[in-house]
């Protein structure tokens, strides 16, 4: 704090700094809450150039810890403004292909401050955000508008469409359901579809000139359902899921005193539908060449008999 005090008094020493130019009009001496300027005077010539700084805990609305303003034939070139860092805005975002008028470079900007975008030749603000001006709101910019290229003719518009630039140029990434990025290129994000879902649409999606996304895929389902409660011939085992072209046996009540062993339905899922086939079973009928002595060592071959038999 010492040193800026000392930088201003070293101001009053150079004349040339501060001496009146042939007015026409001169200025009232402006207001400055939390801050000081030298030198300090109840009127100024125009030409005037007139030096502020801040008090700590705020800071000048122009960059660097002192700032200055020149009487302009009645008026200063800004008014001298010390904020609190709290409520101002740091530099107003930058919209691309676009550009802010009527505003003289800061690096700290007042609550309710405003700011005006304008597009620059061949680009026309679109989309929801008409508005060509942001407001600094409580430390925070509003949100600004977006710069279209001009659809001036048909031709010219579909070939900014089709040529691609880096991803990074077209911002916070598309997001699809049941399914995610799994691999980011500089020119493509590559996207795949979660287990039991199959993508339709692009695998890549690039980004193009005018900073819009291609077209992004999405992610149908590729399953079937089987819900066992529902069928009155299977043992209830909650709901089975298959993927397309699968085949699952599912094991079957025993309905009848002569099954010897498990049953089975066998369900097939084709084009999201399930079919179940009728309750079967397998079993192997073993007869062996034993020795006459009874309880005696099998020395003989066996002879294995397979049968299917439907219910």
């Amino acid at each position: 704090m010492y040193i800026r005090y000392f930088g201003f008094l070293l101001l009053i020493w150079f004349p040339g700094a501060l001496d009146a130019q042939s007015a026409t009009q001169s200025c009232s001496a402006p207001s400055l809450v939390g801050g000081f300027f030298v030198p300090k005077q109840v009127t100024y010539s125009n030409g005037t150039t007139l030096s502020y700084t801040c008090y700590d805990g705020r800071k000048p609305a122009m960059k660097g810890w002192w700032a200055t303003t020149t009487c302009e034939n009645g008026k200063w070139s800004h008014q001298p403004q010390c904020m609190e860092s709290t409520t101002a805005c740091t530099e107003p975002p930058k919209v691309p292909h676009a550009v802010i008028i009527h505003q003289a470079y800061q690096e700290v900007f007042a609550i309710d401050s405003e700011v005006v975008y304008e597009c620059e030749d061949g680009y026309t603000i679109e989309g929801a955000h008409t508005n060509k001006s942001i407001f600094c709101i409580a430390g925070t910019w509003t949100e600004g508008p977006t710069c279209r290229p001009s659809a001036t003719s048909g031709s010219n518009e579909r070939e900014i469409q089709t040529q691609t630039t880096s991803i990074t140029n077209c911002g916070e990434h598309p997001t699809i359901v049941n399914g995610d990025v799994v691999e980011i290129n500089d020119m493509f994000l590559r996207f795949s579809c979660n287990s039991f879902y199959r993508r339709v649409g692009p695998e890549k999606v690039k980004c193009y000139a005018d900073r819009t996304w291609s077209e992004v895929p999405t992610c149908k389902d590729a399953y079937c359902s089987v819900n066992t409660a529902q069928y009155p011939d299977l043992i209830p085992d909650g709901v089975i899921y298959l993927k397309y072209d699968d085949n699952v046996e599912l094991k079957c009540r025993k309905l009848h005193w002569y099954w010897a062993s498990d049953h089975y339905s066998v369900v097939r899922c084709s084009n999201g539908r399930a079919t179940l086939s009728k309750c079967k079973y397998n079993f192997k009928l073993i007869t062996s060449i034993c020795h006459k002595q009874k309880y005696s060592r099998i020395t003989g071959l066996s002879t294995v008999f397979s049968l299917l038999i439907v219910s």
